[in-house]
């Protein structure tokens, strides 16, 4: 009774948003790239009508709710269709005026119908959905070229959606090794095959409170017995501050132009693996380094068994997605804007630093002890071995 309730309130919602997505269609002639440019209707932010109404899918994702975010408070209605539980989802309410973010759940993105459903009221539609561990229900060819090129067709089909938004990837090449990196690739081009004039966004590693990336390498310097550092970790890397990707998709979406044209998002500094470990030993405040550098052919043989198991078994907890053989390959390559690529200057933003200022914030609190307790060299010789070894604690 309950799923049939939700869905129900879900649907007049969607009809609800019929009636204020045709006032702004008529308003501007159906031209959202001149709808942000417009003079802003109502009393501005959020309880504005810009004029837009948007699928977001992946809208509960690391990504997705930044960007659900950047467009609520402009004054637009986000439709976010979610496969999770409501309580993950719901944090979305908040980010728009109320009725401005209409929830849909139970999604499957193998449903044509309910995709057609989910942008059946929306002008915008946008993309970011994607996965970084394959599992026995999903893999990279499922996620990363089967649903972006069923989603551009349905779009295209439509014939009201204005703009569509694609995320892939800096290091999605069709000659990659990393199988994630060729179907991002592969995804790329057959949604634009569908839809001429999506916009695609490749960002770098992004970098953010829930990111997929600091994230994950905090937990191998904290919480594991070394960390495995490929090769010499010379592969260079570029990592891009979640704020201004979420920026991004604003500004291509308020010019025209950048309608059917690819942007590399990377953040103004390079990188190299070995740079990215040393910076976050500094800000963690841990002075014994258990990076490890092991050859490629190496740290694979050691994740290929738990890459087989992961496939054959439901989710299994604490995964890292740096821990798999793909992810191995992937570090093989650099990922940087290629030289005369479009990116975020073309979009007329100056991106942060990553090793400084809001960026590494969530770092500083992952110190053991806290964001303001000392330094871990002279806390721990202080503390028990035996309190050191449970908490892993380390000099």
């Amino acid at each position: 009774m309950l799923p049939v309730l939700v869905r129900n309130a879900a649907g007049s919602a969607l009809s609800r948003l019929a009636g204020l997505r045709m006032a702004a269609a008529a308003a501007s002639s159906r031209e959202y790239s001149s709808i942000m440019t417009a003079e802003t209707r109502g009393p501005g932010g959020r309880s504005s009508v810009s004029g837009i109404v948007a699928t977001v899918f992946g809208a509960n994702g690391f990504v997705g709710s930044y960007i659900v975010n950047e467009l609520a408070r402009k004054g637009s209605q986000v439709v976010c269709p979610f496969r999770s539980t409501e309580n993950e989802a719901m944090h979305l309410k908040q980010m728009g005026d109320l009725g401005q973010i209409v929830l849909l759940p139970e999604l499957d993105i193998r449903d044509d119908e309910q995709i057609k459903r989910a942008i059946s009221r929306s002008n915008v539609v946008i993309n970011c959905v994607g996965m970084r561990l394959e599992t026995m229900n999903w893999t990279f060819e499922d996620v990363h070229v089967d649903f972006p090129k069923r989603l551009a067709k349905i779009a295209a089909q439509s014939g009201h959606i204005d703009r569509l938004v694609h995320f892939s990837d800096m290091g999605a090449d069709l000659q990659h090794t990393s199988r994630r990196m060729r179907t991002k690739a592969e995804g790329d081009k057959a949604l634009l095959d569908a839809f001429p004039t999506a916009t695609i966004m490749r960002p770098a590693d992004i970098v953010g409170i829930e990111d997929h990336f600091y994230n994950y390498l905090i937990y191998q310097l904290t919480l594991t017995v070394f960390a495995p550092v490929v090769e010499t970790g010379a592969n260079k890397l570029q990592p891009t501050y979640v704020l201004d990707v979420a920026d991004a998709v604003a500004a291509a979406l308020r010019n025209p132009e950048t309608a059917g044209k690819t942007f590399y998002l990377g953040g103004p500094e390079v990188l190299t693996m070995r740079e990215v470990y040393d910076l976050l030993l500094k800000t963690l405040r841990i002075h014994r380094d258990d990076t490890v550098h092991l050859p490629a052919w190496l740290v694979k043989l050691m994740y290929k068994p738990m890459d087989s198991i992961r496939r054959k078994l439901p989710g299994l907890p604490m995964t890292s997605p740096m821990a798999t053989d793909d992810y191995v390959e992937e570090s093989l390559r650099d990922k940087v804007v290629p030289a005369g690529a479009l990116s975020y200057a073309d979009l007329g933003i100056t991106p942060q630093k990553v090793t400084d200022g809001m960026a590494i914030e969530p770092v500083r609190h992952s110190r053991v002890g806290g964001y303001r307790w000392g330094d871990m060299a002279t806390v721990a010789k202080d503390i028990p071995e035996s309190v050191r070894k449970y908490y892993n604690i380390k000099q």
